[in-house]
């Protein structure tokens, strides 16, 4: 029981930061609620990221620090996602 809750509390923590740091990238907060802490059966601590309007996911990948990525392959992506916003 002792090792649940120990990955419970830090799956709640994570939970938590991943949250607020969404609604600093602008993601509206009835969106970032659907980020939710879970814990298996074996005790192995998970974060749920959930469905998100595509508006929040551009917000999103718009904040994050992407680098523009170098494939060998045609068909790798190669721009930016706001390429495409």
């Amino acid at each position: 029981m002792a090792q649940y809750k120990s990955a419970r509390a830090e799956a709640e923590h994570t939970a938590a930061l991943l949250r607020a740091a969404l609604i600093r990238a602008g993601i509206p907060g009835n969106d970032a609620v659907r980020v939710c802490a879970l814990v298996s059966g074996k005790g192995r601590a998970y974060v749920e990221v959930g469905t998100f309007p595509l508006s929040s996911v551009v917000k999103l990948l718009n904040a994050l620090p992407l680098a523009l990525v170098t494939d060998d392959h045609e068909d790798g992506p190669t721009l930016p996602a706001e390429a495409f916003g």
